[in-house]
């Protein structure tokens, strides 16, 4: 079902957000974004893609069997950004050798409840690397020359405005020979989905690639052949 933005629900949203703002003059979106999640989590609420009561759209192995289909081996190094609480990571942790995973987000509060319901014996023996999206932490992932960059079901959270933000750290990260996937619901204009959710239409994205990648190989590829409302699920592929 498409959003509906009506003027009542959007001053509701609206009002929360100021509410935060007033206390949180300089702090980044993201940090917004990471409050209205974990306070659904701390209410009971629970979150469709954070912590115990998160579920893949698909399945578990979404992510890690996309990753397959564009080469991934089991020794190479890959990238979940945009981790949240691990659920799609997981398989890919599985997947891979003792730490050659790395999966990063803006938080670390999201990881930690994914590491939670994890066996400890199995996280020490495939030993994944985690951490905070910053200029340390991308700096580190960027010496391990990744293979595979995925980003699942993380663009459409993406303000407009944090776009270039966004794509531009992932392009950082490659290197000769690598890969980057970036999953996102695609109409033709930039549109509302939900409160913290929107959809891209390819025009963007490209520009945006383009602009931090100009001599990579940028092409789309469909995950839905079929629309929904006007959505279609696509993936912007990098190629360095």
């Amino acid at each position: 079902m498409a959003y509906e933005f009506t003027p009542k629900r959007w001053w509701r949203k609206f009002r929360r957000y100021l509410a935060w703002r007033v206390t949180h003059p300089l702090a980044p979106y993201e940090d917004y974004y990471v409050h209205a999640v974990m306070k659904k989590i701390r209410d009971g609420a629970g979150h469709p893609a954070i912590g115990s009561a998160s579920r893949p759209v698909r399945q578990h192995s979404e992510l890690l069997e996309f990753l397959q289909k564009y080469g991934l081996q089991p020794n190479d190094v890959a990238v979940d950004y945009g981790c949240g609480s691990l659920r799609l990571g997981r398989a890919v942790i599985d997947y891979l050798e003792p730490g050659r995973y790395w999966g990063v987000d803006i938080t670390d509060e999201f990881y930690k409840l994914g590491l939670e319901a994890m066996d400890p014996a199995w996280l020490q023996q495939k030993a994944p690397k985690l951490g905070v999206i910053n200029p340390e932490t991308l700096a580190k992932v960027r010496a391990d020359k990744p293979r595979l960059i995925g980003s699942w079901h993380v663009c459409s959270k993406v303000p407009e405005a944090r776009l270039d933000s966004y794509i531009g750290n992932i392009v950082s990260l490659m290197s000769a020979g690598s890969i980057a996937l970036i999953h996102f619901p695609e109409t033709a204009e930039r549109r509302q989905l939900s409160g913290l959710a929107w959809s891209s239409p390819k025009t963007l994205l490209e520009k945006i690639a383009r602009r931090h990648a100009p001599n990579a190989q940028i092409s789309f590829d469909p995950l839905t052949h079929t629309e929904i409302d006007g959505i279609r699920q696509t993936l912007l592929v990098i190629r360095a």
